[in-house]
C-alpha cells in the first residue's frame, strides 16, 4: 500500500514494528504488565470510522522506510485524503499482511474472496 503525501509517494509496511508502534501506544495495565491492544484498537477505530486513528496508521506503516513529517501526514488527511477509501484500504491490507492476518480472521473482519470479485 502506498499514499502520496506532499507530493512523495511513501510504501506502507505493515510488519513488526508497525505493530509494536501501536501495541506502545495503545495498551491495558493488568495486574503490572501491559498488554499491548494497539491493533485491535485501531481495527475498531477504523470501523467507526474516526478519522484521526489514520495519523497513528501511517506514523506506524512509514517506521521501516522513508518517513513524511508527522504536519505532513496530518495536512494529507485534513485536505487530501479521501477518509472512506484510505480506511478500506487499510482494512484490505491488514487482511493480506503476514503478520496481522490472523489477527484480522480472529476479529471477524476477513472479507470472504467471493466478495472481493
Amino acid at each position: 500500500m502506498t499514499v502520496t503525501i506532499n507530493g512523495k509517494d511513501y510504501e506502507l509496511y505493515l510488519g513488526l514494528d508497525f505493530i509494536n508502534y501501536l501495541d506502545k501506544k495503545y495498551y491495558i495495565e493488568q495486574n503490572g504488565f501491559k498488554l499491548g491492544q494497539g491493533l485491535t484498537y485501531t481495527i475498531a477505530q477504523i470501523e467507526l470510522g474516526n478519522p484521526s486513528i489514520l495519523m497513528d496508521l501511517i506514523v506506524a506503516a512509514t517506521l521501516t522506510g522513508s518517513k513524511p513529517k508527522s504536519d505532513e501526514v496530518k495536512k494529507f488527511i485534513e485536505t487530501e485524503a479521501d477518509i472512506e477509501e484510505l480506511m478500506t484500504d487499510f482494512l484490505l491490507t491488514l487482511e493480506k499482511s503476514p503478520t496481522t492476518r490472523f489477527t484480522m480472521k480472529k476479529l471477524g473482519l476477513l472479507m470472504k474472496e467471493a466478495d472481493k470479485k
